[in-house]
């Protein structure tokens, strides 16, 4: 499920649209639908990395969140 929501939110972000069709055919799933979108030609090599360096900042925020909640217990 957050996998699935993942991949609604990068296609959100960063695929051009106008309707929920543009982002993903109607018999497709938000993961199949972003990984092509990554192997299209539309997907930059830019892009790419801002969407890595987006999942190492919120791995980093939970691995903080998860520290401190540690330290306080």
């Amino acid at each position: 499920m957050v996998y699935t929501k993942y991949c609604r939110m990068m296609l959100v972000l960063f695929r051009p649209w106008r309707t929920a069709h543009d982002l993903k055919h109607s018999d497709e799933t938000w993961p199949a639908a972003f990984h092509r979108f990554l192997e299209s030609p539309l997907c930059t090599d830019q892009m790419k990395c801002v969407m890595k360096n987006m999942q190492l900042l919120h791995e980093c925020k939970n691995s903080h969140d998860d520290h401190f909640a540690q330290r306080r217990s």
